[in-house]
C-alpha cells in the first residue's frame, strides 16, 4: 500500500519539496510475477511440444479382419512385436518385460477385472508359434480367455 511522506523540512507554506505536494513512495515488498509467468509459459510450450514424443511402445502391424468388433470394456492388451525373436520380450498394456515374468504380471493385473479376458495383438510378421507360446504364459497367468486382436477391413470412401 502507497506511503504518503512528509518533507522533512517544513519551509514556508510550501508543500513537499520544490512545491510539488506531498512524495508518495511504494513498498518493496511487492512481487514481481511477469518474469515468472515468462518462464511458466515458456515450460508450457516446451511440455506442450514434447508430451506426444514421449509415447512408448512397440509398433505393430495388426492383421485385418473381416469380423473384427469393437472393445467395450476397458482391456489388457498384451503386445508381441517382430522383435519378440530376438529379445524375448512383449509389452503388457506399457510396460515392456520378458515372457518369464508374463503370468506374474497378468495375474496382478487381472485382480482389478471382473473379466479375466486379455487382448493378445501379434504383428503380422511375428510366427504363429511364438504367439502361441505368449498365449500358454497367458494362461498360466490365469487368463480365462485370450482374444486376438485384430484391425478391421479399410474400406475406400
Amino acid at each position: 500500500m502507497p506511503r504518503l511522506e512528509t518533507s522533512a523540512s517544513s519551509g514556508g507554506g510550501r508543500m513537499g519539496r520544490r512545491g510539488r505536494g506531498p512524495r508518495v513512495s511504494t513498498a518493496l515488498a511487492e512481487i514481481n510475477v511477469v518474469p515468472l509467468v515468462d518462464v511458466m509459459l515458456v515450460l508450457l510450450v516446451i511440455f506442450m511440444v514434447t508430451a506426444p514424443m514421449m509415447q512408448q511402445g512397440f509398433e505393430v502391424n495388426l492383421p485385418q479382419s473381416k469380423k473384427a468388433t469393437p472393445i467395450s470394456a476397458e482391456p489388457i492388451y498384451v503386445t508381441v512385436a517382430t522383435s519378440f525373436r530376438k529379445d524375448g520380450k512383449v509389452q503388457l498394456g506399457t510396460t515392456s518385460m520378458t515372457l518369464e515374468d508374463l503370468p506374474e504380471r497378468v495375474r496382478q493385473a487381472l485382480l482389478n477385472t471382473s473379466t479375466k479376458t486379455v487382448f493378445l495383438r501379434g504383428d503380422a510378421a511375428v510366427p504363429y508359434g511364438d504367439i502361441i507360446r505368449v498365449a500358454d504364459a497367458l494362461k498360466l497367468g490365469g487368463v480365462e480367455q485370450v482374444a486376438m486382436a485384430t484391425q478391421p477391413p479399410k474400406t475406400d470412401r
